[in-house]
């Protein structure tokens, strides 16, 4: 299985599959990562190259990179005033009650176990929102198929924050499959965790026009290859 794909590329942008775990850019850990793979290897050697977004390092998934200062400056606007729609496909340990719905929560961080903690909003008894160290989580979901033991959910989530989809759907006794940190029952051999940034639309940072992009799932996972491509 190789580390990555490159899916689509131009003189302003470069999108990529990532399908091993490791981190979007350059972290503290020192461990290789997917924005200094592309660099060292694009055809076009550009000179700039720059995460316009993340996904976490045990999840595959779509990636885009800005090939210019302007083109991320665009990317990162279009991020931070939710002009892009995202689309995941996560596979979960538990059936989610009810099927489709929009989940919404304050999130929390604990930075010494890198982790979120989804807080429940009650109506008229809100102590998450009280807290100052918390900011707002919404995603939507819908379920997309189900097996004998594991639900195939999209989510579409409305803010970014850190491991929303994660800490919402463990939230909601839902978690996701291999995904220790948040209640999996157990790892993958792959040492990802079932959570794949499908697809991404957007308007192109130089020429303004609709762009979308998917990402193929990856196939060195039973289960990924069972759902196809159809979703």
């Amino acid at each position: 299985m190789r580390q990555y794909e490159i899916i689509f590329e131009d003189e302003a942008i470069v999108a990529a599959n990532k399908l091993t775990p490791m981190p979007v850019q350059p972290d503290k850990s020192g461990d290789q990562d997917l924005q200094s793979l592309l660099k060292a290897e694009l055809e076009s050697r550009p000179s700039f190259l720059e995460a316009a977004h993340r996904i976490d390092r045990r999840c595959s998934g779509l990636v885009i990179f800005a090939k210019t200062p302007e083109a991320l400056r665009s990317l990162e606007a279009a991020f931070r005033e939710r002009r892009v729609t995202k689309r995941y496909v996560a596979c979960l340990e538990k059936e989610p009650v009810p099927p489709e719905g929009t989940l919404r929560h304050r999130i929390a961080s604990d930075p010494k176990k890198n982790r979120s903690i989804a807080l429940e909003i009650k109506q008229g008894l809100d102590s998450a929102r009280k807290r100052k160290d918390t900011v707002e989580a919404e995603l939507s979901y819908s379920l997309l198929m189900r097996t004998d033991r594991y639900f195939f959910v999209e989510a579409r989530p409305l803010t970014g924050r850190h491991h929303q989809i994660r800490a919402q759907f463990a939230a909601m006794g839902w978690p996701i499959k291999g995904d220790l940190k948040y209640g999996a029952r157990r790892s993958s051999p792959t040492g990802r965790i079932m959570l794949h940034g499908r697809s991404a639309e957007f308007e192109h940072p130089k020429s303004g026009e609709p762009v979308k992009l998917v990402a193929p799932y990856p196939q060195d996972e039973s289960l990924w290859v069972l759902l196809g491509e159809k979703f």
